[in-house]
């Protein structure tokens, strides 16, 4: 069985897997992977009665983040924020089939150039075409990489 859940990036230290915003937003942090000042915390997402606000989280760091709800190897869903910019929704590998996360009216072009924002608001040099193709073929970890971030690494427990 392949992996359902979220998966959110933010700014920030080791405290934030027990952050209440991070918690709050979708239960129990079960991994957590380090690249550079960013984290990727993956949690349970089957049952975890979270609130899913990106603002909150947002609000709690003071830096953008990024949520995306991973449906197995098929697709991922989610939103993202910044201190000073709007809410913004985007999709890995979209289908029809999970069209019902999105709002009505998404386009990849907008979420492309949301993300370019969202990675100068970061502090990160995106790379257009890269996140181009992460949006329309790949993955989150090639949207990381279209940021400019490092690789990561299991956090230290």
């Amino acid at each position: 069985m392949s992996y359902w859940g979220w998966n959110i990036l933010v700014k920030g230290d080791h405290t934030l897997a027990e952050h209440p915003a991070i918690t709050e937003y979708a239960g129990i942090v079960e991994a957590e992977y380090v690249m550079g000042e960013w984290r990727e915390l993956r949690m349970d997402g089957l049952d975890s009665g979270g609130s899913g606000d990106i603002a909150a989280i947002v609000r709690a760091t003071g830096a953008p983040a990024m949520a995306f709800y991973v449906l197995g190897d098929d697709c991922a869903i989610g939103e993202a924020a910044a201190p000073s910019g709007p809410i913004w929704y985007a999709v890995f590998r979209y289908d029809d089939d999970y069209a019902k996360g999105l709002p009505p009216g998404y386009r990849r072009e907008d979420t492309v150039a949301n993300a370019l924002a969202w990675a100068t608001q970061a502090g990160l040099t995106a790379d257009p075409a890269k996140v181009e193709h992460a949006f329309a073929e790949g993955w989150m970890d090639d949207l990381y990489a279209a940021f400019g971030l490092p690789e990561s690494t299991p956090a230290d427990t």
